[in-house]
């Protein structure tokens, strides 16, 4: 079945974007649409229509009219959604999901959550209205991400100095290189090793040598599909893997496709998020000093 649908991307106010990435307004027509999710950030995402859910295993997290919250995904989950299908969202940070939801990544991995069980019943009745202005035409995309990042801004809690620097190194670190070295990460923290993989499984949701796994996995998906690959991107991807079957395998796992699927034209949803903006805005995170 083609799949049709409209994603646009929002960037939040300048003061915001350590904590929020990107907003985003996704809309589609078709009656059933399914897909694979990366889920490498965190994200707080309105539904204003739509029904369906995402597998994890053996068990589904089901998903409707309403606002839901994830702080990321081991490995690319199915998802299924009947239409048609809306959804508002903002793309958090590590910082932005510690900050706003006070809770442990990696604890909350692999979980697609009402919002109102990590957030309270405050923004259950924030998106109820939202949602019901967004299907009555009464307020379009970008208006509707700005009144989440409103409403997100003043519930932003405060994270220590050191645990926010310890964020911006690991950061720099997975963007230093497709395959990055586990040393030079440790070096740059004030923390012991086990101390080290600990806080960033809290804000990561994975400890470092999974994390750098991931993120080499969906950052050289993102490199392959576009249509204009360097040849110095073509051969960072070689040199990051130890050969292609352990390239395929590796994107097969967290991104749901093999390379040659990738940002065909039979999963044209996919080749949109794949790109990644969130993971781009990455690069320009920076703690206060």
């Amino acid at each position: 079945m083609p799949t049709h649908f409209s994603l646009d991307y929002y960037d939040p106010p300048p003061e915001l974007g350590r904590h929020i990435l990107t907003t985003f307004c996704f809309e589609t027509e078709n009656i059933l649409l399914e897909d694979r999710h990366p889920g490498a950030l965190g994200q707080l995402v309105l539904f204003p229509s739509g029904e369906g859910g995402i597998t994890f295993g053996d068990r589904f997290d089901p998903a409707g009219p309403g606002v839901y919250a994830f702080s990321g995904f081991s490995s690319a989950t199915p998802m299924q959604m009947q239409g048609p299908w809306r959804a508002i969202g903002a793309s958090l940070s590590p910082l932005g999901w510690a900050a706003l939801t006070n809770r442990h990544a990696g604890e909350h991995f692999d979980r697609f959550y009402p919002a109102e069980e990590l957030l309270g019943p405050e923004i259950a009745h924030f998106a109820h209205d939202l949602n019901r202005r967004f299907l009555a035409d009464e307020i379009e995309g970008k208006a509707a991400c700005d009144e989440l990042t409103a409403w997100i801004a003043p519930r932003l809690s405060t994270v220590s100095s050191s645990h926010e620097k310890l964020i911006e190194s690991t950061i720099g670190w997975l963007g230093s290189s497709l395959n990055p070295e586990m040393e030079r990460l440790f070096s740059q923290l004030t923390y012991s090793r086990r101390q080290a993989e600990r806080l960033v499984e809290r804000y990561f949701g994975l400890p470092p040598a999974a994390l750098a796994r991931k993120f080499r996995a969906v950052r050289a998906a993102a490199l392959l599909s576009k249509q204009d690959l360097s040849d110095e991107a073509e051969s960072e991807i070689a040199l990051a893997f130890h050969d292609q079957p352990h390239m395929i395998r590796e994107i097969r796992r967290f991104c749901g496709y093999t390379p040659t699927r990738l940002g065909g034209p039979q999963d044209p949803l996919f080749h949109t998020m794949i790109q990644m903006k969130n993971l781009d805005r990455l690069k320009e995170f920076r703690a206060i000093e």
